[in-house]
């Protein structure tokens, strides 16, 4: 098993101190990817823009993998409320 940080972009960088064990590139990929999608379900509903990212890094800090989502959304009609 090896160590993996992951760096979160979200309107600011958030650094992995900690890291996280993990066995193959496969489990790097899904945790950087249940990240980034946690974070979504809270962004999305306090921001109508949003731009986010993971990165994993290796024990030597070299970025290994990385997930972005971007999210627009919009009323398409006057907005009755």
């Amino acid at each position: 098993m090896s160590r993996y940080f992951f760096d979160v972009e979200n309107g600011g960088l958030t650094v992995d101190e900690e890291g996280t064990e993990l066995d193959g590139d496969e489990a790097v990929a899904s945790l950087a990817m249940r990240t980034l999608l946690d974070i979504a379900r809270f962004e999305v509903l306090a921001h109508d823009e949003r731009q986010m990212s993971v990165t994993a890094r290796d024990e030597a800090g070299m970025p290994v993998y990385r997930t972005e989502l971007s999210v627009r959304a919009a009323w398409l009609l006057a907005h009755p409320g």
